[in-house]
């Protein structure tokens, strides 16, 4: 059946027979899981600790009760029409989307629901389906809430649970739509982590406010949730400025949404670990922290002859977390491209795709150049890259003290120039105040690899950007690859000008900016003495290559 008719059979559902052929199983069989091994026999429970040092419980059913937790899953996703406003366990939505509604706001309000699974229950579950829109009959509703409750209650690790849970907030997620338009707010919902965000200096008294130094819920606020019988956890209330690091489900949204950095540091530190006393060693220090949720790698982790699964396990919790790092940053992200090659290289096997890591690699090693020139007791060096058709491309800035610079790929590097230019000698065009200047060296099509321009015009504020360039640059130094985020737009010596979060040091000016498709969209512009540099000038960035190219056009014009 198509989605359509999975609905339409769902709400002319009367008795336990028509939910058990709606599920693809016998009645008989679902009476036996029902009443004679019994929901709360079926499922293994154990707790894991929370970020707060507090217990979470886990109640995962067994395999054949999975699964038909999973057809109920699958039939209620047919019938449950997400809100605008939630974001999790929904297809095609994210954190990652969620976060985004919260970017660059003045003030952000993070609220928890407290015990969210517990606050469902068997009672509420029924209700809800005997009701408009679904209005189902009460026999078949009760069956619903048998399988899908344990103790009287949705147990968190339950297939069913999270799209239930969304059914159930349909009317919260409604009412405070409602109040969120009124107070000039954006609200959001993923799962129990509610998120309030405002332009505004301040969030009306309705929303919160500060009695004291004690913040508190606003009563308009509070009525909604318990209307709603919605309880909020006082202890995760909280109210952040752009001054402060803003979370939203756990990413940093001032600007964009982003990891935090500890999350980085440790599994930075976790697979340092795994390359220094082994695999094995290291997960049973995770498991001894209390980080490991699975109940038989907890029960057997000390046994020899488990080493093989335990090692397998931390390697699939190790592959997960590389991949979150890609699902908030992206697959080109040199960030998850590195933890990917490191992950491999401790497996000994390819288990995460990096042929986009080679992939740049090779492009940056043929289509950028170290420029130098040494003039007297001056010396000057900087950064360039060739694209056909168009020619050498650096900033005008780095070759307008020398009067004529050696290019070297980085291999090459000092012994064998591949080039040689200067103003007076093969300029193509230049611009001061934009700040390029372009060239035409003997240089050859790359094929495959030749860069291509791409479309400047489109970039905006959070876009990831690649940036290749040669810092400080000395024998035996590989081109300095970073991918980071587009944090403003503004003018910078006259010409429009992207930062970027990332950091740029003096000789990598004039250097390579690849978008997402590794197409030219600009050329790297100021930075700061060196890696170490306590300095955060806002002049990090590049200049968007539409500019050049359309400035470029202008002067054959007039040539013409």
């Amino acid at each position: 059946m198509n989605r359509d008719e999975v609905k339409k059979a769902f709400l002319e559902l009367k008795t336990r027979e028509d939910v058990a052929e709606l599920l693809g199983i016998k009645e008989r069989s679902l009476r036996y899981f029902l009443f004679k091994r019994r929901p709360e026999r079926l499922y293994t429970t154990f707790t894991i600790t929370k970020r707060n040092g507090k217990p979470r419980e886990i109640s995962v059913p067994c395999r054949e009760w999975k699964e038909i937790q999973r057809k109920l899953a699958d039939v209620l996703s047919c019938v449950y029409a997400p809100k605008i406003c939630a974001y999790g366990f929904i297809p095609g939505k994210s954190i990652v989307d969620n976060a985004r509604q919260h970017t660059k706001r003045h003030l952000v309000l993070n609220i928890d629901l407290k015990d969210f699974f517990t606050q469902i229950h068997f009672g509420r579950v029924r209700g809800l389906l005997t009701s408009p829109p679904y209005g189902i009959g009460e026999e078949a509703a009760t069956t619903i809430a048998q399988i899908a409750c344990v103790n009287g209650v949705l147990p968190q690790g339950a297939p069913c649970s999270p799209v239930l849970t969304n059914m159930i907030c349909v009317p919260l997620d409604n009412s405070m739509m409602k109040f969120a338009k009124a107070t000039d707010c954006v609200y959001t919902r993923y799962a129990d982590d509610i998120s309030l965000s405002t332009f505004k200096r301040s969030f009306d008294p309705e929303v919160v406010y500060l009695d004291g130094e004690k913040l508190c819920i606003g009563s308009k606020l509070q009525h909604i949730f318990d209307k709603h019988s919605f309880q909020i956890n006082p202890e995760k209330v909280a109210v952040r400025r752009n001054t402060e690091r803003q979370e939203v489900t756990g990413l940093t949204v001032n600007v964009f949404p982003n990891l935090r950095r500890s999350y980085i540091r440790n599994l930075r530190a976790i697979l340092d670990h795994c390359q220094r006393d082994g695999v094995h060693q290291t997960a049973k220090t995770y498991i001894e922290k209390g980080f490991c949720k699975n109940p038989s790698i907890l029960a057997t982790y000390k046994c020899d002859e488990a080493r093989g699964s335990v090692e397998d396990w931390f390697i699939s919790v190790l592959k997960g977390k590389i991949e979150y790092i890609r699902n908030v940053k992206g697959a080109e992200s040199l960030t998850y491209l590195s933890f990917a090659q490191k992950l491999n290289e401790i497996v000994g096997v390819e288990i995460l795709d990096i042929s986009l890591l080679n992939r740049l690699e090779t492009i940056a090693e043929k289509n950028t150049f170290v420029l130098e020139c040494n003039q007297g007791e001056s010396f000057y060096q900087g950064s360039a890259f060739y694209v056909p058709n168009i020619g050498l491309i650096t900033s005008y800035h780095v070759v307008e003290s020398g009067e004529f610079f050696y290019g070297y790929t980085h291999m090459d590097y000092p012994s064998k120039p591949a080039m040689v230019i200067g103003l007076s000698l093969n300029r193509v065009a230049d611009n001061r105040e934009i700040d390029y200047a372009i060239f035409s060296p003997p240089l050859t099509d790359l094929g495959e690899y030749a860069l291509k321009i791409g479309d400047s015009k489109k970039l905006r504020v959070g876009n990831n950007v690649t940036i290749i360039g040669y810092p400080n640059h000395q024998i035996g130094n590989t081109p300095f690859i970073q991918n980071c985020a587009i944090t403003s737009e503004k003018t910078f010596m006259s010409a429009p000008f992207f930062t970027v979060s990332g950091s740029i040091v003096h000789g990598a000016s004039g250097g390579l900016v690849l978008n997402t498709g590794f197409e030219v969209v600009g050329i790297i512009k100021g930075g700061i003495q060196s890696l170490d540099d306590d300095d955060v000038s806002g002049n990090q960035g590049f200049i968007p290559i539409h500019l050049v190219l359309e400035d470029m056009a202008e002067k054959r014009k007039d040539v013409k």
